[in-house]
C-alpha cells in the first residue's frame, strides 16, 4: 500500500466492509491495520479513482456510506505525497471503534526486516480482532518483494491469533481469468492454514477472510451475502468450494 492511495474508491470498500463486519459482530473488539506501507511513486497518478459521484452512479462498493464517502473526500485535493492513511483513524473513533495501525503506520516495509516486523506483533493485537494486512499488491509470487505477503507470514498470523479473529488480506488481481484465480489462492490458503477461506471482490480487488471459528465464520458470510446484495452489480463473494 501507499499513502499516496489513501482516500480513493478501492480505500471506499475497503474502509466501508471493514466497518460493516466490525458493527455486524459484537465479539469483535477491535480493528488491527498492519501495513506493509511502500515509498511514493511520483509517476502512479489517481485516474479517476477518486470521483465518487461516478462511483456512486457506477454501484461501486461503499457509496451507501455517505459519512465515510464525506471522509473521504477530504483528501481529494492534498498532494499525494502529503497524504497520511493514518488519517483513517480518526473516521473510525467517531464511529466507536476501536482501531490500531501497527507501528502506526509510518515505517515502510522492507525486505530485510520483514522477519522482524512480523514477529513484534503483540499478541493481543490478534485476539477478539479483525486482523487485516495490507500488502501494496497481494499474495506471494515467484519473485515476491516487499510488495507481497509471504505464505510464511499469513501462516505465523493465522497461529498466533486466537479462534475469535478474523484475519482479512488485501490482493489486487492480477491478470488471469478472476474466478480461477480466487479459487487457486484460497485453495493455497487453506492448505496452509487448514482454513477455507471467504472472499469477496469487486473484479479489481479482492479480499480474503480467515477464522478458525465455525460461528463466526457463518456470521462473516452473513454479512458478505448481505453486501452482495447491496452492490449486486459489483460484489461477487465465495468460498472456493
Amino acid at each position: 500500500m501507499k499513502n499516496q492511495y489513501f482516500g480513493d474508491i478501492r480505500d471506499l470498500f475497503k474502509y466501508d466492509l471493514i466497518q460493516r463486519i466490525l458493527t455486524g459482530i459484537h465479539s469483535l473488539q477491535r480493528f488491527t491495520f498492519i501495513p506493509m506501507l511502500t515509498k511514493y511513486d511520483p509517476k502512479r497518478r489517481d485516474g479517476n479513482k477518486r470521483d465518487f459521484d461516478r462511483a456512486k452512479k457506477d454501484s461501486r462498493p461503499g457509496t451507501n456510506n455517505k459519512k465515510l464517502i464525506d471522509f473521504l473526500e477530504e483528501y481529494k485535493d492534498i498532494e499525494a505525497a502529503k497524504r497520511d492513511f493514518t488519517e483513517i483513524e480518526n473516521y473510525f473513533r467517531l464511529e466507536g471503534i476501536e482501531i490500531v495501525i501497527y507501528k502506526k503506520g509510518h515505517e515502510y516495509f522492507d525486505n530485510t526486516t520483514r522477519e522482524e516486523y512480523f514477529k513484534n506483533i503483540a499478541e493481543k493485537l490478534l485476539h477478539k480482532s479483525l486482523v487485516l494486512v495490507d500488502p501494496d499488491i497481494g499474495l506471494q509470487v515467484k519473485n515476491s518483494t516487499e510488495k507481497h505477503l509471504l505464505y510464511s507470514e499469513v501462516g505465523d498470523l493465522h497461529r498466533h491469533m486466537d479462534k475469535d479473529s478474523i484475519l482479512m488480506i488485501y490482493q489486487h488481481f492480477p491478470r488471469e481469468k478472476h474466478i480461477e484465480y480466487v479459487r487457486r489462492r484460497a485453495s493455497e490458503l487453506k492448505k496452509l492454514t487448514g482454513d477455507l477461506p471467504l472472499w469477496i471482490t469487486d473484479n479489481e480487488i479482492i479480499f480474503s477472510l480467515l477464522t478458525k471459528n465455525d460461528e463466526l465464520k457463518n456470521q462473516v458470510a452473513r454479512i458478505i451475502s448481505k453486501y452482495k446484495r447491496d452492490y449486486p452489480k459489483r460484489i461477487t463473494t465465495g468460498n472456493a468450494n
